[in-house]
This record gives structure tokens, C-alpha cells and sequence, in this order.
């Protein structure tokens, strides 16, 4: 076995925990991130009073750190070796939570977030025209009083959020409250989607769970030329349909064409309503406990 050589010394130097956290502070620095915030975020009124950047930095790092609250960024407050290598100065969980509650009025500081974002979007995206679109709910477990109960059973947010699945940016969010139901107006989030891109750059494919399995929402792809994938309701006309034995199942494959044991699935051509637009519709079918 060979002993590699090592020699332990004390030192006087800065030493720092959260190496990693210099990779998105040298990103910011790049993008120069701060001055795109601060061009869009309304200013404070006082030339001594801390700029909208510091605010959000402070909050992207501490972030990236894993922290959970507004007290968490005493931990890069307290790293005098990472706030020397990354210049940022750390504003206190009290004025971070005082200057986000002065942003909540009139939802400036949305309006702000998503001006700057697509900024951020324009510098990162490139050339990519053609982006594809995930939107999901993602449940906030929270303890705070307006917090209300979800379809999970938690006392949570769910805010939609749309990310870029080619980069796995997030393009826009639309916060709501835990008993709102996952359906609701997501033919309104995906024009905000598209509203949030950069010139030029444009929704070609979607991607959207059970909720998103709307007429208005198939409509609108159809019209604007996205292809999408979307997961089906089961309701009692497509238990008609399933029953019929007269379909035409097919074993279903995986990625090398072997047929995978238990498994069918077969294709059909579907609608909508009275005026709908037609679709395809791909079925599959599992056996459990021995029974399809």
C-alpha cells in the first residue's frame, strides 16, 4: 500500500467550508447579474441604503448553501474568507425580510424578478429558439397561518412553476395558496411562459401532467404549432373506450424494442368536446395481481 506524504501545519490564513458556493458567485460576477437587478428592481430612496442586488445575491448563495430561512445567511455573514473571495456584502435577515415585504406591494418585486430573469434567460439561452416546457405544481410544506390545507394533506403552498427542460431553468411561477386546485387556469401560465421568454425564443413542446388535460389547452397548441405530451384524465368515456375488444393492443417495448412482460398499449385517434380538436391518444394497460 502506498502512503501518500503529508505534513499538518496550523495557519493564519482565512479558510472557508462553502468552496462550492464560489461557482455562483463567479456565475453572477460573469453574467453581471447585479447590475441587471438593480436596472429593474426599484431603488430604496437613500443613496447609504443597500442595493436590490445585495438582497438577492445574499439570498441565491445562501440558497445554494441549502438554507431554509431568512436567519440561514448568518452562515455566509459569519464566513469572512467567502466574503472576501466573493466581495458580497450580507445584509441581516432583518432587512432582507423587511425590503421583501416593502417588494410585496403591488407586486413590484414580481414584476422586477421576471424583467430581470428575462434578461438572465436572453444570456443563457443563445441561440435556442425552440425550448420545450414543463409545467408542475410543487408543494412548499409551511407553518405559517395563511398557510391552507392540499390535496396531500399538508399544510403547504403549491406554486406552478415552468422550467426550460433543455437548460432546466425555471421561466416563470405563479404562487397560490395549497387549496387551489393543480388545474387551474394553466392555459393562463403557459401564455405567461411564453410572455417571459426572450424575443425570438418560443414554446415548440409541452409537457404537462394530468391537470394540464384541458380542451382550451390542446386548442391552443394545435393553434400556435406545439407539439405536446399530456397525461390523460381517466373518465367514463375513456372507460368505454378501454373495455371495447375490438382495440387493438400491442405488446409494449422498451428502448432496445424487447416487449416488456405484462405491459400493452395501443393508439387511437381522440377528441374533446363537440368541436375539439383530434389527437392521438396512446393507451397502456399493466397487469396487476393478475388481473389487466
Amino acid at each position: 500500500m502506498n502512503i501518500i506524504n503529508y505534513k499538518l501545519d496550523t495557519t493564519n490564513e482565512l479558510l472557508t467550508s462553502r468552496i462550492g458556493l464560489i461557482t455562483p458567485a463567479h456565475t453572477i460576477q460573469v453574467l453581471d447579474l447585479s447590475k441587471t437587478i438593480d436596472q429593474h428592481f426599484p431603488a430604496l430612496g437613500s443613496n447609504c441604503a443597500l442595493k436590490a442586488s445585495t438582497f438577492i445575491n445574499t439570498l441565491v448563495l445562501s440558497q445554494h448553501e441549502g438554507g431554509e430561512c431568512l436567519d440561514d445567511v448568518v452562515h455566509i455573514a459569519k464566513d469572512k474568507a467567502l466574503r472576501l473571495v466573493t466581495n458580497q456584502q450580507v445584509p441581516t435577515p432583518q432587512a432582507i425580510g423587511t425590503w421583501l415585504r416593502r417588494l410585496g406591494k403591488d407586486n413590484q418585486g414580481i414584476k422586477a424578478l421576471r424583467k430581470a430573469n428575462k434578461t438572465l434567460l436572453k444570456a443563457t439561452l443563445n441561440n435556442c429558439k425552440n425550448i420545450t416546457l414543463d409545467i408542475d405544481t410543487s408543494e412548499v410544506i409551511a407553518n405559517k397561518a395563511d398557510a391552507q390545507w392540499t390535496y396531500k394533506g399538508n399544510k403547504s403552498y403549491m406554486p406552478m412553476v415552468g422550467h426550460i427542460a433543455q437548460t432546466g431553468q425555471i421561466v416563470a411561477t405563479d404562487f397560490r395558496a395549497g387549496n387551489v386546485s393543480p388545474n387551474t387556469d394553466n392555459l393562463g401560465f403557459i401564455k405567461t411562459c411564453q410572455d417571459a421568454l426572450p424575443k425570438g425564443t418560443n414554446i415548440k413542446k409541452l409537457r404537462i401532467d394530468a391537470a394540464g388535460y384541458q380542451a382550451s389547452i390542446i386548442d391552443y397548441c394545435f393553434e400556435n404549432d406545439i407539439e405536446f405530451s399530456i397525461r390523460a384524465k381517466m373518465c367514463q368515456s375513456l372507460k368505454d373506450i378501454l373495455v371495447d375488444k375490438d382495440n387493438q393492443w400491442q405488446p409494449l417495448v422498451d428502448k432496445k424494442g424487447k416487449a416488456i412482460d405484462g405491459q400493452a398499449t395501443f393508439r387511437m385517434r381522440h377528441f374533446m368536446g363537440d368541436e375539439g380538436k383530434v389527437f392521438d391518444l396512446i393507451v397502456q394497460r399493466s397487469v396487476v395481481n393478475g388481473i389487466r
